[in-house]
């Protein structure tokens, strides 16, 4: 079967996922994740793309990248063969490491680019590695709140916080306001969540799910009888939208452990 032409975006830039063969990891130490994010660098260095995020997990990479010089396919082709060569020879394998080809998706508008930055760093909070964001080391959020001092030659990030604000600090408060808050993704967001849940930490059974609904209340100073409330609606609807994504739970499941109608979970 021939492959599916893949869509050009008319912006040039495109949300770019790098995922494991058979779900396998890429990174096995952080030697592996230092060398990818030289390989980037690299690339880079030759003037063939913008990078405006990164999120290295351990068996898949977000990037939020704008074509420049050389499409997409070549550059994504120079990082993914450079990578494979390196882990290949250190770990004494041969064969596919990545997943079939990367996935690619075009960003057509300033709202889709926001919302997929953010998306991208908030990886490792949704897959339950960190409980905040500047906890983990391996995704481009970090280099925005230090102001990009030291790593302007990787991230392209002051056109990101100008569209926050042309103030520099303000910039950078509202870029982790953004980071923060809940965001109602595009249906198209949606479905990256819901790909991406059989590579991240899932909630596969009750017992995992109700410990992060009392993490989750931790974080927010919540009670399970909070959700029966209009003023907590929106806490309700995003555990309601999560363990659908995240976890095997029926309808019936999510809205025993939340302590509401099976109508309401239906609904949402």
């Amino acid at each position: 079967m021939p492959r599916k032409a893949r869509k050009l975006s008319s912006t040039n830039i495109y949300h770019v996922m790098i995922r494991g063969n058979r779900k396998q990891d890429i990174f096995l130490e952080d030697e592996d994740r230092f060398r990818f994010i030289k390989i980037l660098k690299k690339v880079k260095q030759k003037g063939e793309y913008e990078l405006y995020a990164y999120c290295l997990m351990s068996n898949h990479v977000h990037l939020l990248i704008k074509e420049k010089n050389e499409e997409i396919s070549r550059v994504m082709k120079r990082i993914n063969v450079s990578y494979v060569n390196y882990f290949n020879q250190k770990y004494q394998q041969i064969g596919h490491l990545f997943q079939d080809r990367y996935k690619s998706e075009p960003i057509e508008s300033e709202n889709y680019l926001l919302a997929v930055l953010s998306y991208i760093h908030n990886n490792p909070l949704n897959a339950f590695i960190v409980k905040n964001l500047k906890e983990y080391t391996w995704s481009s959020y970090c280099l925005y709140i230090k102001e990009l001092s030291h790593q302007d030659f990787l991230i392209d990030g002051k056109s990101i916080l100008s569209l926050f604000s042309p103030n520099k600090e303000r910039a950078i408060d509202l870029f982790i306001q953004h980071h923060h808050q809940n965001i109602q993704w595009k249906s198209d967001i949606i479905e990256l969540q819901e790909e991406d849940k059989k590579y991240n930490q899932s909630l596969i059974n009750e017992r995992e799910a109700k410990q992060y609904l009392q993490n989750y209340f931790e974080k927010y100073n919540l009670e399970l009888s909070y959700l029966k409330g209009k003023e907590h609606q929106s806490h309700r609807n995003n555990l309601i939208s999560y363990l659908k994504l995240n976890s095997s739970l029926s309808i019936r499941g999510i809205a025993n452990i939340l302590g509401v109608s099976a109508t309401t979970v239906y609904k949402i």
